[in-house]
């Protein structure tokens, strides 16, 4: 199972549920993508002290959580969801913060493991197929990170790997998706420089946001 958690202790709680799992008896492997460049714990903190802390280790174990929240209590008016994943989301969560200055309530999701997300939806519209019933998308974890409320929202993806590893996640919901990441390869230089080249830079991720938008 493919997992690629940004900040520290959601790091410590899938690998202490990864080792766990290689026990079970349905258990499995798993893949962390990781990184070595420092980051911020602040937004994690944050997000632990208003969720509680298990119900945040849920989530990350579940494979997503909502990051970061809009200033207003009640989102009225243009509502954008920037799901992240991995070293990306100070860059996500930092978007957020310009895009509430022009006005844009944007809500970040921390897609701990995008692998685990896909598999329960996944799973779930095969067994409808197979049984010839409705898909029941209210039993995902993706639909309690994506309330009914937010679902006319579009989303931006933001990933510093291909741009199309997490567009499936417009249809869910049915959502409008633009899909930020790496398509081409080879080039180097500084964090900054590639971030630039791929459109991951803040101000290019509230500008993909303010597209979704339009």
């Amino acid at each position: 199972t493919y997992a690629e958690p940004c900040y520290a202790q959601a790091v410590d709680w899938l690998l202490c549920d990864g080792i766990a799992r290689l026990g079970a008896p349905d258990g499995d492997s798993l893949y962390l993508r990781l990184s070595t460049r420092p980051i911020d714990q602040a937004p994690f903190i944050a997000a632990r002290e208003r969720l509680g802390a298990d119900a945040l280790r849920t989530g990350v174990l579940a494979g997503g959580y909502r990051l970061v929240e809009p200033a207003a209590a009640v989102v009225e008016g243009a509502h954008v969801l920037l799901a992240a994943c991995g070293a990306v989301l100070p860059e996500a969560a930092h978007a957020a913060s310009l895009l509430a200055v022009e006005g844009v309530d944007a809500t970040v999701l921390d897609l701990t493991s995008p692998d685990r997300l896909y598999g329960q939806w996944r799973s779930e519209l095969q067994l409808a197929s197979r049984e010839a019933r409705p898909a029941h998308m209210e039993r995902l974890h993706l639909a309690r990170m994506i309330p009914r409320r937010e679902r006319h929202s579009p989303i931006v993806t933001v990933h510093d790997a291909a741009s199309h590893s997490l567009a499936w996640l417009g249809s869910v919901f049915g959502q409008r998706v633009l899909p930020v990441g790496v398509d081409h390869f080879g080039q180097s230089g500084t964090i900054a420089d590639l971030y630039g080249e791929f459109d991951l830079l803040p101000e290019q991720i509230a500008n993909a946001a303010l597209v979704a938008l339009a």
